[in-house]
């Protein structure tokens, strides 16, 4: 690392600011299907994304070759963009070493497990499927994935840091049959490290969504009551997220705009983003710009408090940065993003939950998340689930659709069930919808 902060001090020129961003990435996927090694797959990359600042003009270029000529011509590359960039005031450096804090979350022990015995486990996830119902035939895939990042970042204004992170998901789609009628669901979890992936919680959800699924029933057009399973939940709430980002708000493409002080939800929603969650998939002591994470409060019991902000948004709408710089890789430019995104829970079990109506649509799946609109709010989604009428299981539904607005849902919210669960970086309750329109 110091020779490659050498190699590109050495190349820039004096006029200019600069950043060097150094990614190594070590990457294993286990995938496994009819209880047998399907696909084994390991893989490094190593690469320099370098940021040049001059006059309030930016230039970024990256390389995977870390010989010095090639690091001579990414850093001319870098100066030559920049000399061509419009300025912008909002482009800056953090000028600050990050402050002290936890260390960043790296998993010795579960690196250490033999990829022979990490096989094992992904094998015993399907075998725990099937035993826990004879409708499950098997499963299309098991996959477990495991990522090793080291990142160093170093400017020339006093920023210096180094991280290194374990991250581990694991993800399962279990096949039921029964009587002529299949279906296929699928869950996933992830964790920093091993041994804290709810594996036996992601094999029991998949089950219970798969064999409730089976022989569906037509259903009528109508508003009814709606519950969304805490992942559908944790799935909107993660397409729409980007309403939360000062990028949005930069660029006038989030409904929130203007709103800070005001209510946008039922009073039963609080909305947090936190970057320093103890064990959260994207929980960080500093930001991808050296700016101390934080525990943001979005939404707090309905009113909007503020939004996220980046080095680079906080400059621009002259406030202040809350530790949510993000780099995709060292191909990209930090960006505002969410870290540990989630709905706060209450206590309602979910059987409370369904027996709070007469009739009640429980959603267990949603189809075509990516066509959602950011920037008014509107959705239309493909859905399936199960109706309960009394409490009672009347019938599973599949392929209806529910539609409406994201504000006008969390404003419908009259109960949050106490069964948080994080899907990656992102986590929800289940959550009681007043009314909501569901197309039969």
């Amino acid at each position: 690392m110091e020779d490659i902060k050498k190699l590109v001090s050495k190349y820039v020129k004096a006029s200019f600011d600069y950043e060097l961003y150094l990614e190594i990435t070590n990457r294993q996927l286990i995938e496994v299907s009819d209880e047998k090694l399907e696909n084994l797959v390991k893989a490094k990359e190593a690469g320099l994304g370098v940021r040049v600042l001059k006059e309030n003009r930016m230039g970024f270029a990256y390389t995977t070759d870390l010989k010095e000529d090639a690091i001579k011509d990414c850093v001319e590359r870098a100066m030559e963009i920049c000399e061509l960039t419009p300025p912008d005031e909002g482009f800056s450096f953090n000028c600050q070493k990050p402050e002290e804090g936890p260390p960043c979350l790296y998993d010795d022990e579960g690196v250490s497990v033999p990829t022979e015995d990490k096989v094992e486990l992904v094998i015993s996830i399907e075998k725990n499927a099937k035993s826990l119902d004879n409708r499950i035939k098997g499963v299309r895939k098991v996959s477990l994935s495991e990522k090793h990042l080291e990142t160093y970042c170093y400017n020339s204004c006093g920023l210096e840091y180094y991280c290194k992170s374990t991250f581990y998901r694991s993800l399962i789609s279990a096949l039921a049959e029964e009587k002529g009628d299949a279906s296929i669901s699928y869950d996933y979890r992830a964790s920093r490290r091993l041994k804290e992936l709810d594996l036996d919680g992601m094999v029991k959800d998949v089950v219970f969504k798969a064999t409730s699924l089976l022989h569906p029933e037509s259903y009528e057009t109508k508003v009814v009551p709606v519950i969304l399973f805490r992942d559908v939940s944790a799935s909107l709430l993660e397409a729409f997220g980007s309403i939360f980002l000062g990028e949005a708000l930069l660029k006038d493409r989030t409904p929130l705009k203007g709103k800070v002080g005001e209510s946008v939800c039922s009073d039963e929603i609080s909305i947090i983003d936190d970057g320093t969650l103890s064990g959260g998939y994207m929980s960080f002591p500093f930001d991808a710009e050296g700016i101390k994470t934080k525990r943001n409060v979005l939404v707090d019991r309905g009113v909007l408090r503020g939004f996220l902000h980046s080095l680079y948004t906080a400059k621009k709408l002259k406030t202040e940065p809350t530790g949510n710089s993000l780099r995709e890789s060292f191909k990209s430019l930090p960006a505002c993003g969410i870290t540990n995104l989630y709905i706060d829970k209450k206590d309602a079990k979910l059987e409370d939950l369904i027996g709070s109506y007469e009739e009640v649509f429980l959603v267990l799946d949603l189809m075509g998340l990516h066509t959602v609109d950011p920037v008014s709010g509107d959705f239309s989604l493909g859905a399936s689930g199960i109706i309960y009428k009394r409490g009672q299981k009347e019938k599973s539904v599949r392929g209806v659709t529910i539609s409406g607005n994201v504000l006008e849902l969390w404003k419908s919210v009259v109960k949050v069930g106490g069964d948080l669960t994080f899907y990656g970086n992102v986590g929800s309750p289940s959550l009681l919808i007043e009314k909501l329109t569901v197309g039969g």
